[in-house]
């Protein structure tokens, strides 16, 4: 899951939905959780939900309780209040390093992290139900989307595997791959297919906007923690 760095506020709203486009410029246009790429149809993401019965009313029109996510994500969190101090989210923790996209379209906690942390990155994959197909809330446009998403990770692995090798070969240069990687979405795929490959890396770092780049080391490699930001309980890991 991308780590990414909204900045401050461009501007202060009255309506969360006239933050849209500037969360899109600043993000491009992924889901902050899944991170496929969305023509249309992504939404303003409500990190705490912005029901007023539900307590957080004030937060409604914050920049700051803001992501962007896709109809599956969205469905699928809901109106969840979550605590932040038991989730990694992606524009507080290094969540890259935490969650592994899969060669078969599943979407994994790390292996081998210690006992504080691990169920952090499990309740972040389960709060967006990442590897769902169905869901008791999803209708069938829902539940055919959402198998589209799975779909989606294999064919960018496909594309990722592809242009590694081209990459070996000296048949494609850098900016040609991340031209391809921000067309096709999913920054995790094409991070892993370059692993130890330092200017892909760095490049795709670039390229995909706004991606946290306290979270990598100069050679592109995952760092964590990351550095506190302001932000509610960031820089947990």
């Amino acid at each position: 899951m991308r780590p990414v760095d909204k900045g401050v506020a461009p501007q202060a709203y009255t309506n969360y939905e006239d933050a849209k486009q500037d969360l899109t410029n600043r993000l491009g246009g992924y889901c902050s959780y899944c991170e496929r790429r969305i023509a249309t149809g992504l939404a303003v993401e409500h990190i705490l939900p912005k029901d007023p019965a539900l307590g957080h009313s004030h937060l409604r029109n914050e920049w700051t309780n803001f992501l962007l996510s896709c109809v599956n994500c969205n469905s699928a969190k809901k109106t969840t209040i979550i605590n932040f101090a038991t989730y990694l989210l992606p524009d507080r923790d290094n969540t890259f390093h935490y969650l592994i996209y899969k060669e078969t379209g599943l979407v994994e906690v790390t292996l081998g992290l210690n006992a504080t942390i691990e169920p952090m990155a499990q309740n972040i994959c389960d709060l967006t139900a990442l590897n769902r197909v169905e869901h008791d809330d999803w209708d069938d446009a829902v539940v055919f989307s959402a198998l589209e998403r799975a779909g989606q990770r294999v064919q960018a692995w496909e594309k990722a595997k592809d242009a590694r090798q081209d990459y070996n070969n000296g048949e494609v240069n850098v900016r040609r791959i991340c031209s391809e990687a921000s067309a096709t979405g999913f920054f995790s795929i094409w991070m892993a297919a370059f692993t130890g490959v330092k200017e892909v890396r760095l490049g795709l770092i670039q390229e995909f906007a706004h991606t946290a780049k306290d979270c990598f080391d100069a050679d592109g490699n995952s760092i964590s923690p990351r550095p506190a930001n302001g932000l509610l309980n960031a820089g947990k890991a």
